[in-house]
């Protein structure tokens, strides 16, 4: 059984959708101007959405779809699947006033393709701009804990499967449409990511320069001004005073009897046990577990693209 069709404002009509997308269905794009999913399975949504993005007709990857505002909190849970940057994002009770222009554009644009036209794998970069110009938006990244580097195009790397493939491939296309004036591109971020897998989930930590093992513990220095000895806070105490080791004179006062220096750095290693004042700083890629320094990380420049007029006149020619 079809999914039910209405008659919207304007006289647009739309299909919502919900039995296709559990079953992964496209529906027959000439059914409905707009399609509105109606659907709170979130896998089977982004699923869904991912199958239109690689469709090779133009009339289902530039079909305007939405998402009922309703659902939102339901899929709030699910944030990392960018289910919004995937289609043209919410309607709230079907209430598409404030959208009409928006869609005639789109309606307008896909009308006046050649009805034959359609698209191979290898025609990503045209998909990509025949989209973008339709929407009349920029390709801007998203911040985004679910992908490999914490800044995503959803959209772009909806193409590819695998999480380095996606960042490797849609960089590469986002890289080349630059490099041929396709899209001009906007600076906005700087992104240091591993040197391995390109993941930008990475812990820092103090090692020790000797046997470069991390389980370090810190130990502040005390200066005694009178007898200007310093060690370690801890070779102070004794019981609940402090007392200088080398004078034996009690130290009541920060600022008066002594300072704070700094601090020192003692490995836990029990066949290092070295003691130094600037540990080695490690990077640990918690995606592929790759050792390695800072200066080893590569770095990333981020950026939002548009179009330039050169890509313009190609769709419209």
């Amino acid at each position: 059984m079809p999914d039910k069709i209405l008659n919207l404002e304007n006289g647009i009509s739309a299909q919502l959708l919900d039995d296709c997308i559990d079953r992964n269905e496209i529906p027959d794009a000439d059914n409905a101007d707009i399609w509105i999913i109606n659907n709170d399975k979130a896998r089977n949504v982004r699923k869904f959405l991912v199958s239109l993005i690689r469709h090779p007709d133009p009339k289902v990857f530039l079909k305007p779809v939405f998402l009922q505002k309703d659902l939102k909190k339901v899929y709030k849970e699910y944030k990392n699947y960018n289910l919004k940057q995937l289609c043209d994002g919410y309607i709230k009770e079907l209430d598409i006033q404030n959208k009409i222009p928006y869609i005639r554009f789109i309606l307008n644009f896909v009308k006046n393709l050649n009805p034959s036209i359609s698209f191979s794998e290898d025609d990503l970069l045209k998909r990509t701009l025949m989209y973008y110009y339709s929407r009349n938006k920029d390709i801007e990244f998203y911040e985004s804990s679910g992908s490999l580097s914490g800044y995503s195009y959803p959209r772009i790397e909806a193409y590819y499967d695998g999480t380095t493939e996606s960042y490797a491939n849609g960089r590469a296309l986002l890289n080349s449409a630059y490099k041929n004036d396709f899209l001009r591109r906007n600076y906005v971020d700087t992104s240091h990511i591993c040197k391995k897998c390109y993941s930008g989930f990475l812990n820092y930590r103090e090692e020790c320069p000797k046997c470069k093992q991390h389980n370090l513990q810190v130990r502040v220095l005390i200066h005694h001004f009178r007898c200007a000895y310093v060690a370690t806070e801890q070779s102070f105490w004794q019981g609940e005073k402090m007392i200088c080791p080398k004078c034996s004179m009690e130290l009541k006062n920060l600022g008066v009897d002594y300072d704070k220096p700094g601090k020192v750095f003692y490995c836990l290693n029990d066949l290092c046990k070295h003691e130094f004042q600037k540990p080695l700083i490690g990077v640990h890629c918690i995606n592929c577990k790759t050792e390695q320094t800072p200066s080893e990380l590569n770095l990333e420049k981020i950026y939002n693209y548009e179009l330039t007029q050169k890509a313009i006149s190609e769709m419209l020619n």
